[in-house]
């Protein structure tokens, strides 16, 4: 459960508004859903002060003193609203004005807000936890990492869990998780959004968009463009097309719901460091973080408005109330666009505390569920002359905070290891001192690292193979850690290449069985390097060609006599194609004839003379002495050398017997005292493994 701490002494008290909340009742709140939350709240983290903008008039109606520190959200319910900072919650009444307590958020990040009824909630991503601003505060945890959730109208919560590949629900009220009944593609980046009133999925990597109907998973609509795993959907649909952000390509799609679907909308985006989109249901809103502006396209992908933030500094904040507006801040609370359903956009200034007005029951509900607004009468005014202006009063300096968010968090995986690059995080007036990368495994296991204040790239080495990874990058200076961002999951998996030869690969017959006989030819799966098995080429000496997707094949009414060479090579599938592995033989040939070898192959290792090279050193690097016979003569053989430490084979390199089928080959070296190591190749009748041998220290 949140940990709450002392409550706040009061801090500003309107006497003549909490009497008018009393007597309209503005005190008590309707039953939810009756109607929907107006306006924005917004803090100001210089004045620290809240401020409530009637989202319809773009007024500021209320205002009261709350603390909080830099980078503050303000969220609200029907009666309380709740300054969200990265290490404190402040609740506040909105009747009275009056600061209530505070609470500790439940991971160190930076929460997705949503008000909506049976809310407002918090939903910490990377940490997998969603909390509900009830009283007292509910913590629901998720399992692992979340995307952005959504909320259907029946007030579920519906959340993207990338690396199991489920999408999870919790029921309106709820205090834990209703379960994770719809399934999607483990590892596929992808979101959640609105169509019709009903949650879909939007999986990036194939590039489809997928109702959920029934609790099940539709039908892939195309997109019809390709998508970046860091392409960000819109959580509502905008004039019946998705808003889909390309951070990558710098573009903004629009893309139709009907299946079969109209052509995609493509609009490419001035070049900048775009956050959204978020939908009005009328029109697309988008902030460059780089510029500072704000921008508006209708569903036609015409550019309909934009708007300057003024304060260039700092990460500005979207938020989209309960209204259908989208409210979006700058980084201290000192300004708000306001963007209406129809795509209409004013600017507030929230940067000085209003003056005291000359009634003191000017206020509506702040923000409230009701919409009655009640106005004190207004005394004659009296006729003065040469009335002295109060003195203008100079803004304190801004206080030095905690950075922002970095920018732009991208990662790429790769062979056991995973590359995060990011943009500078505003410094928030003190200078950035380090970056800290966190890693967190779909199994459970987490790393972290420092890199220096001008890192803007980092590599993640030691992480395993086929496991999805979500990292996130924050900001460090003398105040002290701000809030991370996070890249999409990513998952590092070894370099596709072809698949090995197939292992212990025989021709079997019955030797009595003449002069014609059934020949059935057996192999084990190889290592697949990657690749997905499409099935396997067996290739015999005279007989053709045949595809086979089990590990066995049989030959009939073969002649007893002949000799037949099959050779079987396993065909994998990758994201570029189809790729033909190395080739396994095995030889059918009359028992009562020797073989072309002089006798059964063998090999026979140890360890040799000193040796060093670019990858093995002295003093423990030795050649290993390598002798093949009874081989095939003139044949050229690849030798692997294996270890218990790496089966998979340490290296290959290739030789060739002579005249009568032997070898010695000591180009094979190694240097890890205390290993197992032995050397194996393909012989005429499946593989052929040498004596094991430990490895002597220098």
């Amino acid at each position: 459960m949140l940990k709450r701490s002392r409550p706040f002494a009061l801090v500003t008290v309107l006497v003549v508004g909490a009497l008018v909340a009393a007597l309209t009742g503005a005190a008590t709140p309707l039953p939810a859903g009756q109607f929907a939350l107006s306006g924005h709240w917004v803090f100001n983290s210089v004045l620290q002060v809240v401020f409530h903008i009637d989202g319809a008039t773009t007024n500021i109606d209320a205002h009261a003193d709350v603390n909080g520190e830099p980078g503050s959200q303000v969220v609200q319910s029907d009666t309380h609203g709740y300054v969200v900072g990265p290490s404190v919650i402040t609740r506040f009444d909105k009747a009275t004005l009056t600061t209530l307590e505070s609470i500790s958020p439940p991971a160190n990040e930076l929460p997705v807000f949503i008000e909506v009824v049976g809310g407002p909630y918090l939903v910490y991503r990377n940490a997998g936890k969603v909390v509900r601003l009830s009283d007292p505060p509910t913590i629901v945890t998720i399992g692992g990492a979340v995307g952005t959730p959504i909320v259907t109208t029946d007030g579920t919560m519906w959340l993207h869990r990338q690396d199991v590949g489920q999408i999870c629900t919790i029921a309106k009220n709820a205090d834990r998780i209703g379960g994770c009944a719809v399934s999607v593609p483990p590892g596929h980046p992808g979101a959640m959004t609105i169509v019709d009133d009903k949650p879909a999925f939007v999986d990036m990597f194939a590039g489809t968009l997928h109702v959920i109907d029934g609790g099940k998973l539709g039908a892939g609509v195309p997109i019809g463009v390709p998508l970046s795993p860091s392409a960000r959907p819109a959580t509502t649909e905008v004039g019946g097309k998705i808003a889909i952000l390309d951070p990558q390509k710098q573009t903004l799609i629009l893309a139709d719901t009907k299946n079969p679907p109209e052509k995609a909308l493509t609009v490419a985006l001035p070049v900048g460091d775009y956050d959204g989109p978020m939908s009005t249901g009328d029109v697309v809103v988008l902030v460059d973080r780089q510029s500072g502006n704000v921008l508006t396209y209708t569903p036609d992908g015409a550019r309909k408005d934009t708007k300057p933030i003024k304060q260039k500094g700092g990460t500005p904040r979207l938020a989209r109330g309960e209204d259908n507006r989208v409210y979006v801040e700058d980084a201290d609370g000192t300004q708000v666009v306001v963007v209406a359903r129809d795509g209409a956009v004013r600017d507030v200034s929230t940067a000085e505390r209003p003056a005291p007005p000359d009634t003191k029951a000017d206020r509506p509900n702040a923000g409230g569920s009701s919409d009655i607004q009640v106005q004190a009468p207004v005394p004659p005014r009296q006729t003065t002359t040469n009335t002295p202006r109060p003195p203008t009063t100079t803004p304190p300096p801004v206080p030095a905070g905690r950075p922002g968010v970095p920018l732009s968090v991208t990662a790429s995986a790769g062979n056991g290891s995973a590359t995060v690059n990011w943009g500078a995080a505003p410094d928030n007036r003190a200078d950035i001192t380090a970056y800290q990368v966190t890693w967190r495994a779909s199994t459970g296991q987490t790393g972290a690292m420092t890199v220096g204040a001008g890192a803007r790239r980092a590599t993640v080495n030691g992480l395993t193979n086929g496991v999805s990874y979500v990292i996130t990058v924050a900001a460090t200076n003398r105040i002290g850690t701000g809030a991370g961002a996070s890249a999409a999951a990513v998952t590092p998996r070894a370099p596709v290449s072809p698949a090995d030869a197939p292992t212990n690969a025989r021709a079997n017959f019955d030797e009595n069985d003449r002069p014609t006989r059934d020949v059935t030819v057996t192999w084990g799966q190889p290592a697949l390097n990657g690749g997905t098995l499409v099935h396997y080429q067996v290739t015999a000496t005279g007989l053709g060609t045949r595809q086979v997707t089990g590990t066995s094949t049989t030959y009939s009414q073969v002649q007893a006599t002949s000799v037949i060479t099959f050779t079987i090579r396993a065909i994998t599938r990758t994201s570029d194609g189809q790729l033909t592995g190395a080739p396994a033989t095995a030889v059918h040939r009359d028992n009562q004839a020797p073989p072309p070898g002089g006798g059964t192959p063998r090999i026979q290792i140890s360890q040799g003379t000193a040796s060093s090279t670019d990858n093995c050193h002295r003093p423990n690097c030795f050649w290993v002495n390598t002798r093949l016979t009874g081989f095939q003569p003139n044949t050229t053989y690849r030798l692997t050398l294996r270890s218990r430490a790496n089966t998979g084979g340490v290296v290959t390199e290739s030789a060739r017997t002579n005249a009568s089928g032997t070898l010695q080959y000591n180009e094979l070296n190694y240097d890890v005292p205390g290993q197992t190591v032995w050397v194996t190749t393909q012989g005429p009748n499946g593989q052929v493994k040498s004596n094991e041998i430990t490895w002597r220290a220098g």
